[in-house]
């Protein structure tokens, strides 16, 4: 009898350890974005990465893919072994909107995707070459109304928050607005200030950084409510310009099938990491807002965004 019951409590410590591991991250964990080296969304990988490595034991690489408005690295995910190894630190914008606007994309923000949690937002803005005559947004819309030739800005990626702003601009003044489609803020920005754009849209990360060195000036901002960093510039509601009452997000996604505990563990290392003084502060440095949110509230995000840009698409 006594050899039974140690041998009962042998196979029940084998389950535990066996259910225990399957709960775990397999190591390393990839942080895949979807962008180059170098932009907003890398840097905040990078500050993130170690301190995640800290709280789930586990090594962290970062793993640049980028390509097609963060198509490439966002697939890759999506076919990616739902086990932990392989997580996507993405904007909304490769998640959501990318796969409404591209028939061949190959993914479903809602279908194919776990949230494991939002880390930060930031709003849009809309800036002139501080040569242009236009000291206002009513300003601009009278130059364009003027000279229609004036009527195009540059934009760092395709659909989204930019495609709005020129649509609401376009409705607001009755001439259309030409967008200059190109691969991020940082092909944007030097034609704009050099006055070869009549204006642009930027994250306010990028557009501040131009504002704040007095290269730029930024006319209105995406969003329900004015910017912390940005107080003096009114939003494009106030202004009058209907439809741009929309930020966006940066957020780590998950291949569908991550199992629960996994995800869990995931967000609750994150939100801790979020807490880190020295995190906050980097966040802040890059312009950006901390949006920590816990899976129930990342999942409602998500399906927040997606309903949005999808009457969006709808209304077309």
């Amino acid at each position: 009898m006594k050899q039974l019951k140690s041998f009962a409590a042998a196979a029940l410590l084998s389950v535990v350890s066996v259910v225990a591991a399957a709960q775990d991250f397999k190591s390393p964990i990839r942080i895949v974005v979807p962008f180059a080296a170098g932009g907003a969304t890398d840097a905040l990988a990078r500050v993130l990465g170690p301190k995640l490595s800290k709280e789930l034991s586990q090594t962290v690489i970062i793993d640049n893919k980028p390509g097609a408005s963060g198509q490439i690295g966002t697939a890759a995910v999506k076919g990616a072994p739902p086990d932990g190894s392989t997580v996507l630190l993405a904007l909304d914008h490769s998640v959501v909107v990318v796969p409404l606007i591209t028939p061949g994309a190959g993914y479903d923000a809602m279908k194919d995707f776990v949230p494991l949690g939002q880390v930060a937002r930031f709003q849009w803005t809309f800036a002139v070459p501080v040569s242009s005559p236009a000291q206002t947004l009513p300003q601009f819309v009278d130059l364009i109304h003027k000279d229609p030739q004036q009527a195009n800005y540059g934009v760092p990626l395709f659909g989204g928050v930019p495609d709005i702003i020129g649509a609401s601009i376009t409705r607001k003044a009755g001439v259309k607005m030409v967008p200059v489609p190109f691969g991020g803020s940082a092909q944007l920005m030097p034609l704009l200030i050099g006055g070869q754009l009549a204006a642009g849209v930027t994250g306010e990360p990028e557009g501040l950084t131009m504002f704040q060195g007095g290269k730029v000036r930024i006319l209105a901002i995406s969003g329900g409510t004015r910017s912390k960093l940005l107080p003096e510039v009114p939003t494009f509601e106030e202004l009058g310009f209907t439809g741009v009452n929309v930020n966006s997000f940066n957020a780590f996604f998950a291949p569908k099938g991550l199992p629960r505990p996994l995800a869990e563990k995931f967000n609750a290392a994150l939100r801790k990491v979020l807490t880190d003084p020295e995190v906050q502060a980097k966040i802040k440095e890059m312009s950006l807002e901390l949006a920590p949110t816990d899976l129930d509230q990342s999942t409602a995000e998500l399906s927040k965004s997606y309903a949005f840009w999808n009457a969006s698409k709808q209304a077309k």
